[in-house]
């Protein structure tokens, strides 16, 4: 084979197992001749296959420059370390010889998905200092890392490197996180060690509802540690909820940011400031009802108790919808699911809701348990549950039964002991899928 000749081509391949470990196959396809380890002047480096990254991002990553001099050795260590990236779900590259120059071609398939990257409490830093020190290990960094591969390893040591030149003490850690607003997973970076106590909170854009009054809603997060998920979820599922009674079901808060402070009432903490966009306050338009067949579109509306006209008031239509399940549960619908879709009209600053409705099978009563009680006591709660077996079963009676007949039998327990007996009662219901039918268990402990 002459000098002009290509000098083999080499694959990588990797597979996610079990806990995500990563195998790594190496695949000699064409062997390396006689020339293998002469060095030569590395004259191009291509990359192929790439859909999100761009070449020259892979370039600096693989340490390979052009005008060095290289052999085949140091193309094989280049490739690895782009393997271990986890950037790349399979990776190979052949190397052509004209002379004294080569030509190395990398033909690449990117990984399946990067995590998007959170740094959950690094409040020393702003967020452009901290993506130029990770910058200096991980050139490509763009705000994302690979779900496997020894890229996250070198984010957290950017991210120890700056927490000591600040000379602060503190363990950088990082995990998978799901958002539980979005669903979408997330590679979430920690400093552990260090206390960071929320020292005030603002809430800019406030109106519709005073910014005192989120911060008097908002008072467990003072003093608290701070946490960019805990504050954001917070907001969302506390303060959001005051917005939807008000009818601004579109209110919006953006992530906490947080400034450093040194007051001496709150030694190293931080001012945090939640934006909020509040939006318009919406009316109700209708509802429209779909894949209904036991109840009518107006059982339905009246179920629900929103009229046009009146202020769209998110804890109303949520009790509602509630309202809707009870009235499927009372005829043997137990299993009634329904889908909601809403539609805004900024200009009427109307809001319309699209109900589609799974009613599923009836359900009728199946057998009723007491446990706990001699057996004279049960048969004499027994003799109180109207509900007879194989009747469409209604989830209502079983509230009913719990506040009048089951209230008044324990009431005469009680009197029964003395006083000495004050049983807790809990009742369960086990639906049986198969046949339709629902066995109440009720338990004396």
């Amino acid at each position: 084979m002459s000098k002009d000749d290509t000098m083999g081509i080499r694959h990588y391949d990797i597979e996610q197992i079990a806990r995500n470990a990563i195998s790594i196959v190496l695949l000699i396809i064409a062997g390396a001749n006689c020339h293998a380890q002469e060095q030569v002047t590395l004259r191009r480096v291509e990359i192929t296959g790439l859909k999100r990254l761009k070449a020259q991002q892979v370039i600096d990553l693989s340490g390979l420059k052009v005008g060095d001099t290289t052999k085949r050795d140091a193309i094989d260590a280049a490739a690895q370390k782009l393997m271990d990236s986890g950037l790349f779900k399979k990776l190979g590259y052949h190397m052509s010889i004209k002379g004294n120059e080569a030509v190395v071609t990398f033909e690449v398939e990117e990984a399946a998905r990067n995590l998007p990257v959170v740094f959950e409490n690094f409040v020393w830093f702003s967020e452009q200092e901290i993506a130029r020190a990770i910058r200096q290990d991980v050139p490509f960094f763009d705000g994302t890392a690979p779900e496997a591969g020894a890229t996250a390893d070198k984010i957290a040591a950017a991210l120890r490197r700056l927490l000591s030149q600040k000379n602060i003490s503190g363990q950088v850690e990082f995990l998978p996180y799901v958002d539980t607003a979005t669903g979408k997973v997330e590679l979430l970076f920690t400093v552990k060690g260090v206390k960071i106590p929320v020292c005030s909170l603002h809430f800019p854009g406030a109106d519709a509802i005073p910014e005192e009054d989120l911060i008097k809603a908002a008072q467990p997060l003072l003093k608290s540690d701070y946490s960019r998920k805990d504050l954001s979820g917070f907001a969302l599922y506390t303060l959001f909820p005051l917005y939807r009674h008000i009818g601004h079901l579109r209110a919006q808060f953006q992530q906490p940011t947080a400034s450093v402070e040194e007051p001496a009432a709150c030694a190293g903490g931080v001012a945090v400031t939640i934006p909020v966009d509040e939006g318009v306050a919406y009316s109700w338009d209708k509802a429209e009802w779909i894949g209904n067949q036991v109840l009518t579109p107006d059982d339905l509306t009246t179920a629900l108790g929103m009229k046009t006209g009146e202020l769209a008031d998110g804890i109303k239509i949520d009790k509602g919808v509630k309202e809707l399940r009870r009235a499927y549960g009372g005829r043997g619908y137990i299993a009634v699911r329904s889908k909601e879709a809403s539609t805004f009209d900024d200009s009427t600053k109307q809001v319309s809701y699209r109900f589609e409705i799974t009613e599923g099978p009836r359900y009728f009563m199946g057998a009723l348990i007491v446990n706990g009680l001699p057996a004279e006591d049960a048969e004499s709660l027994k003799a109180k549950w109207t509900l007879g077996n194989n009747a469409v079963f209604n989830e209502s009676y079983i509230d009913d039964f719990k506040h009048t007949a089951l209230r008044d039998f324990v009431r005469s327990l009680t009197q029964k002991s003395g006083g000495n007996l004050r049983p807790n009662v809990e009742i369960e219901t086990k639906p049986n899928h198969e046949k339709q039918t629902v066995d109440v268990v009720i338990t004396f402990k």
